[in-house]
C-alpha cells in the first residue's frame, strides 16, 4: 500500500499544480510539508463539493493514519466516492483495498473491474493497475472473466 500512496501522492501533486484558485495546491503543500491538520482542513471542504482529488487524498490520509486515526474503512469510503466518478488513482486504490480487504470485505472480482477501470483511464496510475488486475485475473476461469469483463464495459462514471 505504501507504493500506491506514493503514486498517489505525486499523481495529486500533480493533479493540485492544475488548480486555479490554490486551495488545492495549499493543501497538497500542507500534506507534503506534514502539516496535516491543515491539509485535513483545507481538503474536507473541497470533498464535500465534489473534488475527487481531495477525496483520494483524504483517503490517503485516513488509510496512512496521518492527521486522524488510521481507519482504513474511511480511506476505502473516500477512494469509493472519487473512483465513482472515474478518478484513476482512487480506483487503484480502492482495487487495491478490495483485493487485500483493508477495511473493506475481500472481493477479488471487484478489485479486478476497479483495476482495469484505473487501467483503461491511462496515466502514471495504468501501470500499477495493469499489474495488479494481471495478479488478480490468475484466480477466475474464463467464463468469470468474461462476466467481470461484461461489468466493466458497462460501468458509467458518475456526473
Amino acid at each position: 500500500m505504501r507504493r500506491i500512496a506514493g503514486l498517489l501522492l505525486f499523481l495529486l501533486a500533480a493533479s493540485a499544480r492544475a488548480d486555479d484558485g490554490g486551495t488545492l495546491g495549499a493543501a497538497v503543500a500542507a500534506y507534503t510539508a506534514r502539516d496535516y491538520g491543515a491539509a485535513q482542513a483545507a481538503l474536507r471542504p473541497l470533498a464535500d463539493r465534489g473534488s475527487v482529488v481531495a477525496e483520494t487524498l483524504l483517503g490517503v490520509m485516513a488509510s496512512r493514519g496521518l492527521g486522524v486515526a488510521a481507519d482504513p474503512a474511511t480511506a476505502a469510503a473516500w477512494w469509493l466516492r472519487a473512483a465513482r466518478h472515474g478518478y484513476g488513482p482512487a480506483q487503484l486504490a480502492l482495487a487495491k483495498a478490495l483485493a487485500t480487504g483493508n477495511g473493506v470485505t475481500r472481493d477479488p472480482a471487484a478489485a479486478w473491474v476497479w483495476a482495469r477501470l484505473a487501467a483503461a483511464g491511462g496515466g502514471p496510475a495504468a501501470t500499477a493497475a495493469t499489474a495488479l488486475a494481471a495478479q488478480l485475473r490468475t484466480g477466475f476461469d474464463t467464463p468469470a472473466l468474461a462476466a467481470l469483463e461484461a461489468r466493466r464495459a458497462a460501468w458509467r462514471a458518475l456526473p
